[in-house]
């Protein structure tokens, strides 16, 4: 398994990274996460609730709420609708802001044939469970280590003359 460090300004572009995501089946994790990954010998779902999330509230997701580890799937994005998905979830979001970073877990395909494409939630009909149509899939139970090809640990460091970095620091006198 291949591990990567980077390190990326938040007031530069993304596009670099959001391009190794293209054609990839991935899982993102806060980067505090990754030892129990490691420890747990793999990502393992999280259908007690019982795994702190890093996309805030999961309670009500479709592939949670059936033993699934959520994965972004983006081996069929088109560019025309990339930015489409990739704004309703973004997964460099919980890199952003002030926090240890992301890990970004990336799968061999072995792995694909398992996969559980986000169209089953419409077929079950479960319209009320949260699902990211075109940009979600769900891997019944946990993904061994084995199953991993690369990790990209992923720090946006803050730019002090940013825009969200003065917004950040604005709201914290504020509060």
């Amino acid at each position: 398994m291949q591990i990567l460090e980077i390190y990326q300004r938040e007031a530069d572009s993304f596009a670099g990274i959001e391009a190794m995501l293209e054609g990839q089946v991935f899982h993102v994790t806060r980067r505090a996460y990754w030892r129990s990954i490691v420890e747990a010998g793999g990502v393992l779902p999280n259908a007690d609730g019982r795994l702190p999330t890093t996309f805030g509230s999961s309670s009500n997701s479709y592939f949670k709420n059936r033993g699934c580890v959520s994965v972004f799937d983006y081996r069929e994005v088109t560019d025309e609708t990339i930015e489409d998905y990739r704004s309703r979830c973004s997964p460099l979001q919980p890199a952003r802001g002030e926090n240890e970073g992301i890990s970004i877990i990336f799968f061999k395909a072995s792995i694909y044939e398992k996969l559980i494409p986000w169209t089953k939630w419409k077929e079950d009909n479960a319209l009320r469970e949260m699902v990211v149509p075109h940009g979600e899939a769900g891997h019944p139970g946990p993904i061994a280590l084995s199953e991993v090809e690369r990790v990209v640990h992923l720090k946006v460091t803050e730019d002090p003359t940013s825009l969200a970095s003065r917004l950040r620091h604005a709201r914290k006198r504020a509060g």
